[in-house]
Formats: C-alpha cells, structure tokens, sequence
C-alpha cells in the first residue's frame, strides 16, 4: 500500500542504504490499466511460467496471471469475497490432497484497527479462457496473539501447508504462524515464532522445496536458508544472505519461479511509468 512508501524509500537512501546492484536480470513491464497498484506475486505450480498476482486494497476480487513478457492471459474472479485490503499471495500445495492451492493474503491493516485478518484459498484452475471464476474458495479467519497489526507478507511452508504471515511497521517485525490444518469453521490464531532485525516488509516467498526464503523491504531482499529438518523459527534465527535487488517505485511482490532457480520481484503504476516486472537468477 502506498502511504508515503516511496518517500520512505528515498528517505532510506538518503540516509546511505546500500542497495545491491543487480547481476543477471531480465525487465519488462506490464501495461494492463486493469492492474494499477500490484501487490503481492506467486508462481503458479499448475501452469509452469504463469505469476499471479491482485490489486490493492478496495480493488476487484481479482486474481490476475502473468507470464514473462508481462503480459496478462487470464483474470480469475473471486466470488463472494471482497478485497479489503489484499497485500500478497501464495501458492502451495494442499499437504493431504496434493492438489496446487493459491492463498490470497487480505492481511493489509494500515492503522491496526481490524480484529481479525482473512487468507482466501482455492485450487489451481487450468487457464483455459481469459476471464474466468472460482467459487469454491476457504476462508481463514486469523487473529495474531498479540494483537491487530499490519502487513503485507504471506508464505505457505510447501512442507507442511503452515501459513506464515510477516508483520511490517514495527522496528522489529514479527513472523506469525497458522499452522495446517487451517479452519474454516472457527478463527484462527497466528503465534509469533520469531522477530526479524529490520521494518518495512512488503513480500515474501518460499521456494518450492521449502529451502529457501524471501522477505522483501522497500530497500532490500534478504535469503534465509532452511537446512533438513529445521522449521521456520530456526530457519528465521539466522542471519540471512542480501540479495541483488534494483529499486523499485513501490516494489510490494517477490516470488520464487516454479523451480526455485531464480525470483521476480513486481511494482506498481506510479503515474505514467508503468509496473516492472523483473527476475533475477
């Protein structure tokens, strides 16, 4: 979400953050109109070389594809659902039916005044039109332990179906966890299980394998590496590794590719310049 993100940005290099300077990068951009203000990526494990990614907050319920060229294939509408405030999205597969799932993150709260949070999740569809609709979609209600708060980061651990929500505004911001199964039926309460060094998250990715994970700010991308067995608070323990990033207007989306070989980052339309689609490997 905007809220002076980009002052923010510049504000950050003024002050001497380092940004890394890119290494092998592809760039295009993405003209839609439709798609103003994107906010969150995912690779879709179904239709290899397909992103999805949303709108913002007070957006359609709309789950728009990509591909590379950054061209737009397909709209997938959410029935009955709204988009209060959408910041990212997922993609996993569901740990009993095996099935690949999308997980759309409505976990934006500027002020943290709401009292719960929702993450939307339906299968995999083939994309066989340009406009099509879901309506068999789950719906998990979320409150974090220790109260309402904002954010705009969402994983799904491929290993266990575990939801992993990151905070964004605090000094420190929190990693929460909903475990799997997730309900429909009653709320459900995301723990806290670690605290990451620095503020302004804005994505967030797992590879497929679940070895590797993104946390993207507006300034930085940081790599935690998960070795075996070890979860996501042991994994978050340690120091991760910055990698190449080239600043973005309103950069909110990273996302593994369905390989886990190498990652895209999204921004949004700011006026006339249009969203950029990059990846890195």
């Amino acid at each position: 979400m905007r809220s002076n993100a980009f002052l923010i940005v510049l504000l950050l290099i003024i002050a001497g953050v380092a940004l890394v300077s890119a290494g092998s990068v592809v760039h295009d951009t993405v003209d839609d109109p439709e798609l103003a203000e994107a906010s969150g990526l995912a690779s879709s494990l179904l239709t290899p070389g397909i992103l999805y990614t949303h709108n913002d907050s007070g957006g359609t319920p709309t789950v728009y594809t990509l591909n590379r060229r950054g061209l737009v294939p397909a709209r997938i509408k959410l029935k009955g659902v709204t988009n209060r405030d959408w910041e990212d999205i997922a993609v996993a597969r569901d740990p009993r039916t095996q099935k690949p799932c999308v997980y759309v993150g409505d976990i934006g709260d500027n002020n943290a005044r709401y009292s719960s949070v929702f993450v939307y999740r339906f299968e995999e569809i083939p994309l066989e039109d340009t406009l099509m609709s879901v309506s068999r979609i789950d719906k998990y209600e979320i409150v974090y332990e220790d109260g309402p708060r904002d954010a705009e980061a969402l994983l799904v651990d491929p290993r266990n179906g575990d939801i992993c929500i990151i905070s964004k505004r605090e000094e420190q911001v929190g990693v929460y966890l909903v475990p799997y199964p997730q309900s429909t039926d009653k709320v459900n309460q995301a723990k806290k299980i670690a605290t990451l060094p620095y503020s302004w998250v804005t994505a967030a990715d797992i590879s497929p394998n679940g070895k590797y994970i993104l946390v993207k700010t507006y300034t930085n991308i940081y790599r935690y590496k998960r070795s075996g067995s070890k979860t996501l608070a042991q994994a978050f323990a340690k120091k991760p590794k910055t990698m190449p990033y080239k600043l973005e207007q309103q950069g909110e989306a990273v996302a593994w590719d369905h390989k886990g070989k190498g990652y895209f980052t999204l921004s949004e339309r700011v006026g006339s310049t249009p969203a950029e689609l990059y990846y890195y490997k």
